[in-house]
């Protein structure tokens, strides 16, 4: 078999070139015979740049020929193929498709026939004419990320957009919320645009989960993709709830709840306290109130911290956990265990009390134990004590205080101390002392004395009544005629102290008159037969003298009666009882001289009334009266209507004026403590003029000041309620959220605090350390702590980074704010 006799069964191979304007240009070449029936083996052609080429290549023979090219770049195709990216491919019959001729499409290709018998090529090398319009192409997107793009919440997510054209082109992308960013411009820090098209987000969120538009554009056209994001999360979760079901805490120690919770994003930690109140990290932040949530605290973690537990805090607190994709709950019940130290009563014996009637009593009731007892009295009629009635008065030490004792008031008085451990009680007997009423200094019946008076003249009855309480004298006159003392007529007069005076006696004024004396322990009557006779001649009687003396109790006095023309001999005294007195008698703490004064020795309130001097002269009685009245009781002058108001740390001054010298002056304070006048007692002081001086007032200092004035006659009480003014704390600078600082380079951290009394500044470091601020500045490591509370830390490091509290707190309450440190 010769060669021609495998060339003409396969036939031979066709290679051609046209444009789209259908020039052709057919290339042939024999199958079976290595030599070319054709004589054009290679051929250069030409093209505008941005025209459309086709390069025909038909072959025949048997069995059918496979075609195959190769293009300059060295891809190979075959019938159908089409190549991503490029603007190449191959139709069935065999014909190689340029669409939009560039610059890149210039070289040489290769056609190539092949079945089982023999091979043959063709090849044609493509040259590209540029013109001024086909300097320019419109943008086109060349490579992209997957249209869809999983992603985890909290992670970065990096989209490319590749895009070529002449001139460059810009890309623009539009985000699932509608806003456009590119590489000059960016709506949020967390996204940026690189110039080669890419696009970077920081921390997802479901709100970045959507269509990502990447559009790249030049003045020849636009070219766009769009592409899908799905952003994974988890919904919130709190793990170990079972470990927490219940905790129990110790009375007065700290209170930790741990609450760990998971989720994509990270869950938000609130806390249910037992009263229904809610407290979270962001209202702990914000809140500015007094209330008892302030005393709680969220930490970043989640736990909740509360110290210095009491009973109010037992009973279920609940955590939730919250993100956008669910919500998560933990119950935990708080029990609150018993302090160990339950009250116990310092001389707790019972003790019996004697108390005059009138007086006013203290009882004592110290108790200690942890908690702090609370204590309560109850009365011999089994209620309990309200320190709001006028009777009794409550100490802040647990003192009972009763005033103006009554007989009623006796019997057995119980305080009870109780507190969370346990209690006590204590028994005191109170006895009333009363001593019956006796008349005359006699007790008991007393039988009826004789009396004789003369019609018209004045005569007095005496009717001395004492007893404790004092005696209430009337006198039961002929005819059922009651008269109480005191009581005044033109005619007849009792006295205070019960003698019963007639002006003028008339003869039925005769008959038999009852003095009673009566009080609270009994009563006694003193009778008197009154016989009051005729005479021929009425005395006539004038009054020489009248006078007023205060009367002095316990100091001597001297009534002088003596006149140049009057003999001394014929002086009589009557006292205010009635009894008379001449020259040189005696009478009790009475004594007529012989010159004609009176001496009382060492006289007492009931000494006072009228003292009458008497003598006769030839036209009738003349009459020396003095009348000496009782002194008063001492007054305070100046009295507070409103509570007095304090700034705390101030001085305080609480006048106790009076409208005369007291013999005794005392100051009560508040915890009941008794400070008498020129007293010095710590920051307590009473002055000469009885003004109380409290130093450097606080809140312990708050309370009922009472003054109590005392002399002979009697007691006067002023209570004054004060008020000391306090602010709570508050952080007047407002501590960032999130602070920055360069690594090496010294931060300061400010935290100026104000408050009444005065408050206290301290920092809490990452690494849970307490720095008090104090007058000095301190030194702690790398950490300078300023007097004004500002927290320098010098040369920090990574190790310096984290959560830092300020906290400032006095008496009244605490305020905080924190920053977390950023070092880089």
């Amino acid at each position: 078999m010769t060669k021609e006799d495998f060339r003409e069964p396969f036939g031979n191979i066709s290679l051609g070139l046209s444009d789209e304007h259908g020039n052709e240009v057919d290339l042939k070449c024999s199958i079976g015979e290595p030599k070319q029936t054709t004589k054009i083996q290679h051929e250069k052609i030409a093209l505008p740049e941005g025209n459309t080429a086709y390069i025909h290549c038909t072959a025949t023979g048997a069995p059918q020929p496979v075609i195959r090219w190769i293009t300059p770049g060295g891809i190979q195709l075959t019938s159908s193929q089409f190549v991503t990216g490029h603007n190449l491919i191959v139709f069935p019959n065999g014909t190689l498709h340029i669409e939009g001729l560039g610059l890149e499409n210039a070289g040489t290709y290769e056609c190539s026939a092949s079945n089982g018998v023999a091979s043959s090529r063709r090849t044609v090398t493509l040259s590209i004419k540029r013109n001024l319009f086909t300097l320019f192409s419109k943008a086109r997107i060349t490579l992209s990320s997957p249209q869809i793009t999983d992603v985890a919440y909290g992670s970065m997510l990096l989209l490319n957009c590749v895009a070529t054209g002449n001139p460059d082109p810009r890309i623009i992308w539009r985000t699932p919320s509608k806003k456009l960013v590119d590489a000059q411009y960016s709506f949020d820090p967390r996204i940026k645009v690189f110039s080669n098209g890419s696009i970077i987000i920081q921390s997802m969120t479901d709100k970045d989960s959507g269509d990502y538009l990447c559009v790249a554009r030049n003045k020849m056209g636009d070219d766009y993709v769009l592409l899908g994001v799905n952003v994974l999360t988890r919904p919130a979760k709190i793990e170990q709830k079972l470990q927490q079901s219940s905790q129990e805490v110790v009375y007065g120690g700290d209170l930790k709840v741990d609450c760990v919770a998971s989720g994509v994003p990270n869950p938000e930690i609130s806390w249910a306290l037992p009263d229904g109140t809610m407290v979270n990290l962001a209202k702990q932040r914000d809140s500015l109130s007094r209330g008892r949530s302030r005393r709680y605290v969220v930490f970043e973690n989640g736990t909740l911290y509360f110290n210095d537990v009491g009973m109010p805090e037992e009973g279920d607190y609940t955590c939730y956990a919250m993100n956008q994709l669910g919500k998560d709950e933990m119950k935990i019940r708080v029990k609150v265990k018993a302090a160990t130290s339950p009250p116990q009563i310092q001389n707790k014996e019972q003790q019996i009390i004697r108390v005059f009637y009138g007086e006013t009593i203290k009882l004592m009731c110290n108790a200690k134990g942890e908690p702090m007892p609370v204590t309560t009295w109850i009365s011999p009629t089994k209620r309990v004590i309200s320190p709001a009635l006028d009777k009794y008065q409550v100490l802040d030490d647990g003192t009972l205080v009763v005033l103006k004792v009554q007989r009623f008031d006796g019997g057995n008085y119980t305080c009870l101390a109780r507190n969370s451990a346990g209690q006590d009680h204590k028994v005191i007997r109170l006895e009333v002392l009363l001593t019956p009423p006796t008349i005359n200094g006699f007790s008991g019946t007393l039988s009826a004395i004789n009396v004789t008076a003369v019609q018209d003249q004045w005569k007095l009855v005496d009717c001395v009544a004492k007893g404790n309480p004092t005696p209430r004298i009337m006198w039961v006159l002929p005819g059922n005629v009651i008269l109480p003392a005191p009581y005044f007529s033109n005619r007849v007069t009792v006295h205070q102290n019960g003698t019963l005076e007639f002006q003028s006696l008339k003869r039925a004024d005769s008959g038999r008159l009852a003095c009673i004396a009566r009080n609270e322990e009994g009563e006694i009557r003193f009778f008197v037969n009154l016989n009051v006779k005729d005479v021929a001649k009425k005395p006539q009687s004038r009054v020489h003298k009248t006078d007023r003396l205060p009367l002095t109790v316990g100091k001597d006095m001297i009534l002088n009666c003596s006149f140049d023309d009057i003999p001394v001999t014929h002086i009589t005294w009557v006292l205010p009882n009635g009894t008379p007195l001449l020259s040189n008698a005696r009478f009790s703490k009475f004594f007529h001289r012989s010159d004609g004064s009176l001496i009382i020795g060492n006289p007492t309130i009931s000494e006072s009334g009228m003292y009458r001097c008497m003598w006769h002269i030839s036209e009738g009685l003349v009459e020396y009266l003095v009348t000496l009245y009782p002194g008063r009781k001492p007054e305070i002058n100046n009295r507070y209507n409103s509570p007095v108001s304090v700034m705390n740390g101030e001085t305080l001054f609480l006048h106790c004026l009076t409208n005369s010298k007291p013999l005794i002056l005392t100051w009560t304070l508040p915890n009941g403590i008794v400070l008498n006048r020129l007293q010095r007692a710590g920051r307590y002081a009473v002055l000469h003029n009885g003004t109380l001086i409290v130093q450097q007032v606080s809140v312990y200092d708050q309370g009922s000041y009472i003054c109590h004035v005392a002399n002979e006659y009697g007691t006067s009480l002023h209570s004054i309620s004060v008020i000391v003014l306090t602010f709570p704390p508050q952080i007047t600078n407002a501590l960032p959220s999130v602070s920055y600082a360069k690594r090496g380079v010294a931060i300061q951290l400010n935290c100026v605090a104000s408050g009444i009394p005065k408050v206290e500044v301290a920092w809490e470091t990452p690494d849970k350390t307490r720095l008090v601020v104090s007058a000095q500045p301190r030194l702690f490591g790398n950490k300078y702590l300023h007097p004004q509370g500002s927290l320098i830390i010098q040369n920090p490091t990574q190790g310096d980074a984290g959560t830092y509290r300020c906290t400032a707190s006095n008496a009244i309450g605490t305020d905080s704010k924190t920053t977390f440190l950023n070092v880089f």
